[in-house]
């Protein structure tokens, strides 16, 4: 099950369609419009991470949002096009590129073990962009890929997460860091690689 499939995704959706999507269907936003909002908060995630760790939970949550509006907006006036889902798949890589790069700041902020935290974060990046591009790839091909645990959905919320945790109890960030890097780029690592197997298994079958 999806986690938008969950009894949290079902209330977070509910509660998208009541309050959110009324405000910016009256302000006469277009799908589209509300796509590259998303995109603006994640770009400032790691200015907001450099002040403090609230605003960068606050514009992840924002740029989550939206990215879960644009699409809510586009069925409910009937603009949803397939431009669009291309437009708001490959903008989210942009977005979550630079949510990491937020708590990365956080490091670059304490000064300490930098390049080796700078490595893992290279490493969860790669991670991350494999488990989109290997489902990119086998839809493409027509092979079903929706497998593995750090879907983006989870992600973003790993993040929210994550960022809570460091604003609620900074006493703890540097420990919370590396915990949070180091869980978040093995849950990638894994997912990747259960996609390349289901994904070699369908070869196998089709042989």
């Amino acid at each position: 099950m999806s986690l938008r499939d969950s009894s949290l995704g079902r209330l977070y959706y509910r509660a998208l369609e009541n309050a959110v999507l009324p405000f910016i269907k009256n302000r006469g936003f277009t799908p589209n419009r509300v796509t590259f909002a998303g995109l603006i908060f994640a770009v400032m995630v790691p200015l907001g991470f450099s002040a403090h760790a609230f605003w960068g939970f606050l514009l992840i949550a924002l740029a989550g949002i939206a990215d879960s509006a644009d699409g809510l907006l586009a069925r409910d006036t009937g603009l949803k096009t397939s431009f669009g889902g291309f437009l708001d798949s490959t903008l989210d890589r942009i977005s979550d590129t630079f949510f990491l790069m937020g708590f990365w700041v956080l490091f670059w902020l304490d000064g300490r073990w930098i390049l080796e935290a700078t490595i893992l974060f290279f490493l969860a990046l790669i991670s991350m962009y494999l488990i989109s591009y290997i489902k990119a790839r086998a839809e493409a091909s027509g092979l079903d890929c929706d497998v593995g645990l750090m879907t983006r959905a989870v992600r973003v919320v790993y993040m929210l997460v994550w960022a809570f945790l460091i604003m609620i109890v900074p006493g703890t960030a540097e420990a919370l860091l590396w915990i949070g890097i180091s869980l978040f780029l093995l849950g990638c690592a894994f997912t990747a690689a259960h996609r390349i197997v289901h994904v070699r298994n369908q070869y196998s079958f089709m042989i």
